[in-house]
């Protein structure tokens, strides 16, 4: 097996956004308090977390919910999601060594990427705010692409482009159904970053499992 690309999830992989989302919902309270008349900030960041289901939940649903469950009328869902979409990038960061594990790699020659689920203006507002573009061969956002992760189609889109094949190419992400098994399921080399989500019980464990991005690096070397 010989390594010649590696490809990445975006949240919860190279970028964090526990934080992130939770520095962005106060913000978004703060600049928007006049309009939130009758709401206070606990209430708004509270419901809106609820809601939002550690990112489960798409914006897109989650605005509209947190407007009719909190009675608000200064402002539409519709305003309070154009601005999720335009700020919330600026508050997303980088994953502990996920620069630096992209900079070793490129510097063997290993090609790398990313493939993403969510909406192309957002997915790729936060690759340009954290810098990442210069780093990436490739990336695939799904609603640009039409079709989501697992489904392995998406996973051959990247594949043809970089010219590699399925052998060639390892995917590293944190989800164990979206990000792993569809890796597994397209022939890819598939590694589990164990950072915000567990593995599920009766589901098959990983091959590879990482804490930490830069263990990536060896196993590429073991690879190759």
């Amino acid at each position: 097996m010989v390594i010649r690309a590696v490809l990445f999830d975006l949240d919860e992989t190279l970028l964090t956004r526990g934080a992130a989302i939770v520095a962005f919902i106060g913000d978004q309270y703060d600049r928007h308090q006049t309009a939130l008349v009758g709401v206070d900030r606990a209430t708004f960041v509270a419901r809106f977390l609820a809601l939002e289901d550690a990112g489960r939940t798409p914006k897109v649903m989650v605005y509209p919910a947190l407007v009719a469950d909190l009675g608000i009328t200064g402002i539409s869902a519709q305003a309070l999601f154009d601005d999720y979409q335009a700020v919330y990038p600026s508050f997303v960061v980088l994953s502990a060594g996920a620069r630096e594990t992209l900079l070793t790699l490129r510097a063997r020659g290993i090609a790398t990427g990313i493939v993403t689920n969510g909406s192309t203006v957002l997915q790729t507002g936060k690759i340009e705010a954290t810098g990442l573009r210069p780093l990436l061969d490739i990336v695939l956002v799904s609603e640009d692409e039409g079709v989501a992760k697992p489904d392995r189609a998406i996973f051959d889109r990247a594949l043809n482009r970089l010219g590699v094949t399925s052998a060639e190419a390892m995917f590293v992400g944190d989800n164990p159904i979206v990000d792993v098994v569809g890796a597994q399921n397209a022939g890819l080399v598939a590694v589990w970053y164990h950072s915000s989500t567990e593995w599920p019980a009766g589901t098959a464990p990983p091959e590879h499992t990482i804490k930490a991005l830069s263990e990536i690096i060896p196993l590429c070397d073991a690879g190759n």
